[in-house]
């Protein structure tokens, strides 16, 4: 399971104990993110001119993270609250949910690895399903036992870019509560290999001319794909951060941080990992960019990447961020990000 073994999904949702460390560190209070209303059914997505349709999102702001969910339905049944995860190169599932569900499975089970935990997951399929009343191709899908995942008032899955990619961009509206798809699901993306953009001409239809563009590096494999953006710290080194709306608290390495000189709080969060919890330090990012936008100050967390399974992955840009420029769209077949 690439996505999972890559650790791009490592951080959806902050959750947390209050309440003082040992050492003399504050950790950040539980937060628990509003779902979508399930009273509208299968049918929330409506249609928009030029063949473009809005599905509505629900997004939630707690203690400055921000999450997005959305209403997906499988074989009929539903609406089910799924998150909108850029970051998750292939689209999850939890384990016991898909066995309530009964979805086949798809092939054999493997294991992935974590921060200093491994778990087991298995490719089930989805067989007939919509986003919200949007027809989607069956396909497979990632089932794993995710923290913070298939219990009461959470959501059961992660929506991720092996999905969105198909639409070839979306436009994510933090303002309005949507998600706009510029016409109908296409062919997934070819796996020719990673590319960096922009390429061709923008997805005027998102962007309504407006925004500004930023190189994103598109990496498609057969039912994978990831997407990265180049970060600065203070004018410093070129840094890849996976564009993650997956990931309500934006995160940087350890080791950059500490390379960047990033100033330490007395701040830290617990943090689900694929298959663990562990408390991550909160740091300062101080001034930070994308290529031709600088970036909001905030506090990041801190940890250490190479145990997930990252490579050259040094952060985690997440909706906590992203949410600052009112709508972002992601041009899969461009290679470009657009901040409004």
């Amino acid at each position: 399971m690439a996505a999972i073994a890559a650790g791009v999904v490592a951080l959806v949702v902050a959750a947390a104990v209050s309440g003082p460390g040992s050492s003399g560190v504050t950790i950040e209070p539980e937060v628990s993110f509003a779902l979508p209303a399930t009273s509208g059914g299968c049918h929330g997505a409506t249609a928009l001119p030029g063949g473009a349709a809005r599905v509505p999102i629900t997004v939630s702001t707690v203690a400055g993270q921000v999450d997005e969910s959305l209403n997906v339905c499988l074989g009929g049944k539903g609406p089910f609250a799924f998150v909108l995860d850029s970051g998750a190169g292939q689209s999850t599932i939890d384990a016991g949910f898909a066995r309530r569900l009964h979805l086949a499975a798809a092939g054999p089970a493997s294991q992935y690895f974590g921060v200093g935990c491994t778990g087991t997951a298995r490719p089930v399929s989805s067989g007939r399903w919509s986003l919200d009343g949007i027809a989607l191709a069956p396909q497979k899908l990632t089932a794993a036992a995710l923290p913070q995942m298939g219990g009461k008032g959470q959501p059961v899955g992660l929506l991720g870019s092996d999905v969105l990619s198909r639409f070839g961009a979306i436009r994510i509206d933090f303002a309005t509560g949507s998600l706009v798809l510029p016409g109908p699901e296409g062919p997934p993306l070819a796996a020719t290999g990673t590319f960096t953009g922009p390429l061709g001409p923008p997805p005027t239809l998102l962007t309504k001319g407006q925004g500004t563009t930023v190189p994103l590096t598109v990496t498609p494999v057969p039912g994978d794909i990831f997407l990265s953006v180049v970060v600065r710290f203070a004018g410093g080194p070129r840094r890849d951060f996976v564009v993650d709306t997956g990931s309500s608290q934006s995160v940087v390495s350890s080791a950059v941080a500490h390379r960047q000189s990033l100033a330490t709080t007395d701040l830290a969060q617990r943090q689900d990992t694929v298959c663990s919890v562990i408390t991550v330090p909160l740091v300062r990012s101080g001034p930070w960019s994308v290529p031709g936008m600088a970036l909001r100050r905030q506090l990041v967390g801190s940890m250490a990447f190479g145990s997930a399974g990252l490579g050259g992955i040094e952060g985690l840009l997440g909706s906590d961020q992203l949410k600052h420029f009112g709508w972002v769209v992601l041009d899969y077949r461009g290679g470009r990000m657009v901040l409004g």
